[in-house]
């Protein structure tokens, strides 16, 4: 065997090496995926709650606004309730706490 190596060896190394470049130019020249922005589906739906304190009350936790909150009266067993209107498929639930309780 020469220093080259063998015509049978460097063909496959040369098919090696296009099948190789081959990946990485689909892979770079592939187009990127869309990721859906996440939809607030509570956002101005209809809410109810077991209580308020005094001005948080529950629609305000669908307001879309995060200086305005909902708080509960200081005892066990409160809710809120949001009406989404229709059976809706929910991925997340994000819960912002007041910075006192967080």
């Amino acid at each position: 065997m020469n220093a080259r190596g063998t015509p049978r060896l460097r063909g496959a190394l040369a098919v090696m090496a296009a099948v190789a470049l081959l990946f990485t130019l689909s892979a770079a020249l592939a187009p990127e995926r869309a990721v859906a922005a996440p939809v607030l589906v509570s956002q101005g739906k209809p809410a109810t709650a077991s209580s308020a304190e005094g001005p948080f009350t529950a629609p305000n936790a669908v307001d879309g606004n995060p200086a305005t909150r909902w708080s509960s009266q200081f005892t066990d067993d409160q809710w809120i309730r949001i009406d989404l209107g229709t059976s809706t498929a929910v991925g997340q639930v994000v819960l912002n706490w007041e910075a006192a309780y967080a």
